[in-house]
C-alpha cells in the first residue's frame, strides 16, 4: 500500500498532526455548537431509519402467525419418530 511517504515516521507524523475528530466528537460538536444544546432540533436533524419500527398490520400478522403454524407441523412431521407412518 502506498500513500506517497517514503518513511513511516513520516507517515505517522502526519496523522497525528491532522486535526481530526471522532465520529462522538462530531455529534458532540454538532449538539453544543451548532445545535447550542437544544436537543429537541439536533434530534430532528437526524435521519432515522424507521422501517425496523414499523408494525405490521393485522393481516400481515396473521399471515406470519399461519406461517409458523405450518413451518412448525411441517418440522413436527419431518421429526416425528413415527414419520413413516403418517
Amino acid at each position: 500500500m502506498d500513500l506517497g511517504f517514503d518513511d513511516i515516521y513520516e507517515l505517522e507524523s502526519d496523522i497525528y498532526s491532522k486535526d481530526y475528530k471522532t465520529p462522538q466528537q462530531l455529534q458532540e460538536h454538532l449538539y453544543n455548537v451548532v445545535y447550542n444544546r437544544n436537543w429537541k432540533e439536533y434530534l430532528r436533524s437526524i435521519e432515522w431509519d424507521g422501517l425496523w419500527l414499523r408494525h405490521d398490520t393485522p393481516e400481515e400478522k396473521e399471515q406470519k402467525r399461519l406461517a409458523a403454524i405450518e413451518h412448525k407441523i411441517k418440522i413436527e412431521m419431518e421429526t416425528h419418530p413415527f414419520k413413516k407412518w403418517f
